[in-house]
Parts: structure tokens; C-alpha cells; sequence
């Protein structure tokens, strides 16, 4: 993952700014809904489609089939709005959301579903920056070194900030917590 020069300083930046516009303290949790209602980005579920397209929900909706759809941003002239797939895990709905929501406020330009190829249209470039940006909204700096000076695990911590262990592990350890916390000892 190839970030551009000063990207990850730009992530923390954005994690700080939301909460403070929020009036959330810098490590409290950010909920992915809050933080779209802020942005006025409406939010739907993948089962809302339902009645107008059962056959296409039914086969977006499998989980475990690799499928693979869990979220997107549909574009359209004044309004963006995101839908996710709510049959998955609500922590994995939080990182697609949040996803999707740094798409936004990186101001990618949005793109055709399919390439030119017919396969799925991917910006690596892009897709990086939201992989980043996303979880460090999710999981601050200022959260994550809160968190390796309260002695917490990653488990632990995961279920606070309805994140997924993993994305939590990650979030600690990129951020260098424990160690810094340790070093300040």
C-alpha cells in the first residue's frame, strides 16, 4: 500500500476533525451513522431494495457465497447515498460504511461500476486512501493509545468501538500504541 506522501498525518487530521465537529472527545467511538447524518449522506440497507428488486437483493444479500458486495456510493446529480449489505456482521458494516464515507470526504470522483474489460472498475490508488482513512476514523490514534493505556486487548476494545478485532489489532499496531505507550512508562 503506496500512500501518497503525508497521507496518514491527512487520516489523523480527519479523525480529529469529525469528533471535534461531533463534540465527541478525540478517542470516543465514531459511529458510521452519526457520522453520515453529519455529512448528510443518506444511508440505506441492501434489504430495502427488496420489494423493487428481490432477485438482485436476494443474490447481493448471500453472505459466505462469494458474492462479495458490501457496500457502495451511488452518485447521482445532487445527492450521494450509501447502500450497504445488512446481512453482514454490523462491525463489518461499520468499516464498509466508513469506507464509503472517506470516499466522500476524500473527494474521489466516482466512477462507472464496470470497467471497459466488463470486470469490476478499481482505482488502487483510490481504494488505498478509503482503506486508510476509514478505519482511522473508526479507531483514532488518540482512541488507540487510550486503549493501550487503559491495558485493554484488542477483543476487548473491538467490542467498545463496534469494530472488528482485526480492524482493531491493525489500528494499534500501525498507530504503534502499545510500544508507545510502554516507551512513556
Amino acid at each position: 500500500m503506496a500512500l501518497r506522501r503525508g497521507f496518514r498525518t491527512e487520516a489523523n487530521s480527519y479523525a480529529r476533525e469529525v469528533r471535534t465537529e461531533l463534540g465527541l472527545a478525540l478517542d470516543a467511538p465514531l459511529c458510521p451513522f452519526m457520522t453520515a447524518d453529519h455529512l448528510a449522506v443518506p444511508i440505506l440497507k441492501l434489504s430495502s431494495f427488496a420489494t423493487v428488486l428481490p432477485d438482485q437483493t436476494a443474490y447481493l444479500s448471500r453472505t459466505g457465497s462469494g458474492v462479495g458486495f458490501s457496500a457502495m456510493t451511488a452518485c447521482f446529480p445532487r445527492q450521494h447515498a450509501i447502500i450497504y449489505n445488512d446481512c453482514l456482521p454490523l462491525t463489518r458494516s461499520h468499516a464498509d460504511i466508513m469506507h464509503e464515507i472517506s470516499h466522500l470526504m476524500l473527494l474521489h470522483p466516482p466512477h462507472r461500476l464496470r470497467a471497459d474489460t466488463g470486470g469490476r472498475h478499481y482505482d488502487s490508488d483510490l481504494e488505498d486512501e478509503a482503506n486508510w482513512l476509514g478505519p482511522a476514523l473508526l479507531v483514532s490514534e488518540e482512541a488507540a493509545l487510550a486503549i493501550a493505556q487503559r491495558g485493554w486487548s484488542a477483543g476487548q476494545a473491538a467490542k467498545i468501538y463496534n469494530v472488528s478485532p482485526s480492524l482493531m489489532q491493525m489500528r494499534l499496531n500501525v498507530t504503534g500504541a502499545m510500544k508507545r505507550v510502554a516507551r512513556a512508562a
